[in-house]
């Protein structure tokens, strides 16, 4: 060998490798990626508030997050204005859409006669129970630990001493029983004796025998769920007229029946809960008035438009009577409507009157839900007033109806939903009482401030940058100084001898201090118009002053056509300020009718924000849309404008 190194045929993978082309593309995928990820943790927040507020109420905050805008199938309850939800189960290995009948409590029990040995275990050698499934019983097993061997028991009472009183797990699974809780509660109180101890019990009726039994739990709960025509044939009673008749088996389950007080047949209970009269909010504007006490007569319940309602006779001094149903009662005089003119009295739920506002009519106060949506009624909302007092009724269904139940765990059971992207929420928050005003008039205040302040930083801003960017005098650069200067003032320190100011000009709670600054000029856009018309060509000022043209002249025919992108993006930082200003707003008015998005943003938060989440969110995505236009519309403006202005002269 003569010591020559002969040359390795190169790879193609190293080719690739270290060529220059495949490290490009490499830096290129790399920053992609960090923008990517970047990006997508600055919009998440975004996209999540938009899509919340296409969602229903109570999926806003579901844990597991829904993050599709579903919507939960519901049927209506008879003629009531109440929905019933929709519940899917598996029935044959089929999904199957029901509703909710009750729900049943189960417990274990164990026969007495089917129980033999007993055994006494130390409770130092005792585990912790645990719940068993055994052939679909559940029992609190416990593992005995004695002698070295260990065997499960299950504890049925205490012993004397700090002993248990057990007996074997398989012993006690032969005997034992999952019965309905209420069942075994309505059976007897028993003394049962196995072998020598005494164990409390109950006796009770099964199969057309008495046993003696003892529960030994654990309890469990199963929902009892039905067809949906159910629903269909539901009525709403007071919760008094209803009374317990029983029990009946349908399908693999017991349902308990109720007696309906002036009606026959007997009945299933749906539901019990609070409902409150209201009427439509215009209707009692238009409609209500003020009677006094004296010229009425002694109140009967009665009903008017199917709703039990205190009825009076009223006689006005020289007027012909009038039978009325009292609204709101006072103390000398009270609030009525003729019962022929109560056209929308109804009941509804009181769970969704729960942000009612006060208001008053002669000094009888009352309450008004605002922004009230009755279920069903896709996008439709009204201010009702509450009326009456609130009274305790149940959605029953004749026990005919139900041809079909069964028990479902309650882990066996999802709701019934389907996608949509629901805009009821924006519906709703435009049309919501805020204060004595709604939320449409804040957007009209913001725009009024954007365009009054865009004028204001376009007249004033351009004269006094074209001053100090061509003109001569003594000492402009020094006031050039005093004006960045402004800019490093913090604004808590000028916020209280400004306010004071515009106090003393009483102009507090009112437009004028969010604007009227504006048209002397601020620092930061100054600074920026100085700067782009100092890239602007003196040539073509000094053609202009040949033809004879003034400053005015030159500013209005020369300065401002070549100057469009930096009065843009004046604009657009006028527009990005004035939109999401808060404090100066809050700090100076207090009137809901005059406050901006921001302010009136922040009011519909403290007002509805731990009720309405979906109008809420809506509210805040309506508040965002100007901004989001602006950037799409004006972005090419905007980075041309500060490109310019921040890299000449």
């Amino acid at each position: 060998m003569d010591g020559t190194r002969v040359a390795q045929p190169v790879g193609r993978w190293q080719q690739l490798r270290t060529s220059k082309r495949w490290q490009r593309n490499l830096r290129h995928a790399g920053s992609y990626l960090v923008l990517l990820a970047g990006s997508a943790f600055m919009l998440f927040p975004m996209l999540w508030i938009i899509s919340a507020s296409f969602k229903p109420n109570w999926q806003i905050f579901t844990q597991p997050p829904i993050w599709i805008p579903q919507h939960w199938e519901e049927v209506r309850a008879g003629n009531t204005n109440r929905m019933i939800s929709l519940w899917q189960v598996m029935v044959s290995g089929e999904p199957q859409k029901v509703i909710e009948l009750g729900v049943r409590r189960y417990t274990t029990v164990i026969d007495a006669s089917l129980l033999t040995e007993l055994l006494i275990a130390p409770t130092a050698e005792m585990g912790e129970a645990a719940a068993l499934n055994v052939n679909g019983i559940l029992l609190n097993v416990r593992d005995w630990t004695a002698n070295g061997e260990t065997r499960q028991v299950v504890a049925l009472a205490r012993g004397e001493g700090d002993t248990l009183i057990v007996a074997d797990a398989q012993q006690v699974q032969a005997a034992a029983m999952r019965l309905p809780l209420d069942e075994v509660n309505a059976g007897g109180r028993a003394e049962v004796t196995i072998g020598e101890e005494v164990f409390r019990g109950r006796e009770i009726t099964l199969d057309d025998r008495t046993i003696q039994v003892i529960p030994v739990g654990p309890e469990t709960q199963l929902s009892v769920m039905g067809a949906p025509q159910i629903a269909s044939a539901a009525l709403l009673v007071p919760a008094e007229s209803v009374s317990s008749a029983g029990f009946a088996e349908v399908g693999d389950t017991e349902l308990p029946l109720v007696a309906v007080e002036g009606m026959t047949g007997e009945y299933i209970t749906l539901a019990s809960e609070s409902w409150q009269p209201v009427i439509d909010e215009a209707e009692f504007d238009a409609q209500a008035l003020v009677a006094a006490r004296a010229l009425m007569t002694e109140a009967q319940p009665l009903p008017v438009n199917g709703v039990v309602m205190q009825v009076s006779t009223f006689t006005p001094d020289g007027g012909a009577p009038v039978e009325v149903a009292v609204l709101v009662s006072g103390t000398t005089q009270s609030i009525v409507i003729p019962v022929d003119q109560a056209s929308t009295l109804r009941l509804a739920q009181l769970g969704g009157l729960t942000s009612a506002r006060g208001d008053q009519l002669n000094r009888i106060p009352f309450r008004v839900q605002d922004g009230y949506s009755e279920g069903g009624e896709a996008g439709q909302t009204s201010s009702v007033v509450l009326v009456g007092e609130s009274r305790e009724m149940s959605l029953v269904a004749p026990s005919s109806e139900v041809s079909e139940a069964f028990d479902v765990p309650p882990e066996a059971i999802e709701r019934a939903l389907y996608t949509q992207f629901r805009i009821d929420g924006y519906r709703e928050a435009l049309q919501t009482k805020v204060g004595e005003t709604y939320f449409p008039t804040f957007f009209v205040n913001s725009f009024i401030l954007v365009v009054l302040n865009a004028i204001g930083h376009v007249l004033s801003c351009i004269v006094v940058a074209y001053a100090f960017a061509r003109l001569r005098a003594p000492g402009k650069n020094v006031f050039f100084v005093i004006l960045l200067g402004t800019m490093m003032l913090p604004y808590p320190v000028t916020l209280v001898p400004v306010y004071e100011i515009f106090r003393d000009l009483d102009m507090v709670n009112t437009l004028w201090p969010l604007f009227i600054r504006s048209f002397f000029g601020n620092a930061f856009l100054i600074f920026m118009l100085r700067q782009f018309f100092s890239s602007i060509p003196r040539e073509l000022e000094e053609a202009a002053r040949i033809d004879g043209a003034n400053v005015v002249q030159i500013i209005l025919s020369v300065i401002v056509p070549l100057s469009k992108p930096a009065i843009a993006t004046v604009i657009i930082f006028t527009f990005w300020w004035t939109w999401n200003s808060f404090l100066e707003p809050f700090i100076y008015l207090s009137s809901p009718e005059l406050f901006p998005v921001s302010v009136g943003l922040n009011f519909f938060r403290d007002q509805y924000g731990t009720i309405f989440y979906d109008r809420l969110i809506a509210a805040s995505v309506l508040s965002m849309v100007p901004m989001i236009v602006l950037f799409f519309f004006a972005q090419r403006y905007f980075i041309e404008g500060i490109q310019l202005s921040g890299l000449k002269g």
